[in-house]
């Protein structure tokens, strides 16, 4: 009988090793270097970006009052996944919901500074505003004359936050929608004050972050519900909301900044639902000369994870997420070079003939600073191997 049940045992074994030798996991390809095109893109600050239809995305832009989106043409190598063309197409929509029609128009609102911005459905956009801390629904509208007819669509969704809640400017700067579970997630960009410190040169805290994770499927389908009408603007409602905690790394430089951002500046959801996180650290001298900016792009599966209450505090036996390291790159100004890119835009592209996935990655140039930044767009390349 010992034999018999020793030889399962080995087999039982030797099978879950195989399962875990040949498990497959998202491997980066190829990372194509960093574009810009000023003929067709004009100088702008331009700060999230989503896939609407065929080449055609939705950018955001976090100085636009006017605006709701951006309508951009982004044409890659279907080969190689490199940017071959990047165009601004322009706006259709204002931040109001209604059509740009080329009459004159004064937005009643100001301030929105728009982070981030995702499709949440065939006929509607969920923008992040971090200059209201809000996350607010808004209709795609069609771009017929007809389309005013239609007028502004109801029972759309909004939940605003305390500003009390995060540091200066430093609340909703990410967005990403899961069709497949209809999980719709954000995260804010650096700690939240009741959490601790931001990180910095000198303190060289590692930002401890809550990842939160809204049921978008279930709150939609109950949003018809007598009930749920009084609910719909509660952030925590715990019906909904799932969240895990996420720890960054540390701050790379000691030295002192004039201006010093460390955060997570974008989320986005992979096929297998599984996402890609973005940290950013941009690291700005008072001359300007030595500047950079170090990103890395991590993978991470919170639905194999742990929660984490946004009730609890942080300790010691915190169940931080795991997260694997993809890819990290670093751009900088130099007597030389002008590669400086601020990355705070990200989402899925085509997939490439050989069935990778690419990644597109829009920087936030601050209207071209002083004529030295750039509108930079890049994209990389992943698979499952």
């Amino acid at each position: 009988m010992f034999l018999p049940m020793l030889r399962c045992s080995i087999l039982t074994i030797f099978l879950a090793f195989s399962l875990l030798a040949g498990a497959q996991d998202w491997k980066v390809v190829r990372e194509n270097s960093q574009k810009a095109f000023p003929k067709t893109v004009a100088a702008g600050n331009y700060s999230g970006i989503a896939h609407l239809h065929d080449d055609i995305y939705a950018v955001v832009s976090d100085k636009s009052d006017s605006a709701l989106y951006f309508n951009f043409r982004i044409q890659v190598n279907p080969k190689t996944g490199e940017l071959e063309r990047v165009e601004n197409l322009g706006f259709t929509e204002r931040t109001d919901g209604t059509l740009n029609d080329g009459k004159p128009w004064l937005g009643l609102e100001k301030g929105f500074d728009h982070e981030a911005i995702v499709k949440v459905s065939d006929s509607t956009l969920m923008i992040a505003s971090e200059g209201y801390c809000r996350l607010k629904e808004f209709p795609i509208l069609p771009t017929s004359a007809d389309a005013a007819k239609i007028g502004y669509q109801q029972n759309l969704w909004e939940s605003r936050w305390s500003s009390s809640d995060f540091y200066p400017n430093y609340n909703f700067e990410s967005l990403a929608f899961d069709p497949v579970h209809q999980y719709l997630w954000t995260i804010s960009e650096s700690t939240l004050r009741k959490d601790g410190q931001p990180a910095t040169p000198q303190n060289g805290l590692a930002n401890r972050l809550r990842l939160m994770r809204l049921n978008w499927g279930k709150m939609k389908e109950d949003s018809n519900k007598e009930e749920y009408s009084e609910q719909v603007s509660s952030k925590k409602d715990s019906r909904y909301m799932m969240t895990y905690a996420y720890q960054m790394d540390q701050p790379s430089t000691h030295k002192k900044a004039d201006i010093y951002v460390m955060g997570v500046s974008e989320l986005c959801v992979l096929p297998d639902g599984q996402l890609l996180v973005l940290e950013r650290e941009a690291f700005i001298p008072k001359i300007k000369i030595g500047a950079f900016c170090k990103c890395k792009l991590y993978l991470i599966n919170p639905l194999n994870s742990e929660v984490f209450s946004m009730k609890e505090k942080f300790s010691s036996d915190t169940p931080f997420l795991k997260k694997r390291l993809l890819t990290e790159w670093k751009t900088g100004l130099s007597l030389s070079k002008r590669s400086f890119a601020n990355y705070e835009g990200m989402c899925l592209g085509p997939m490439l003939e050989d069935g990778s996935q690419v990644v597109i990655l829009l920087s936030d140039s601050q209207d071209q600073y002083a004529g030295v930044l750039k509108d930079w767009f890049k994209t990389i390349v992943i698979r499952k191997e």
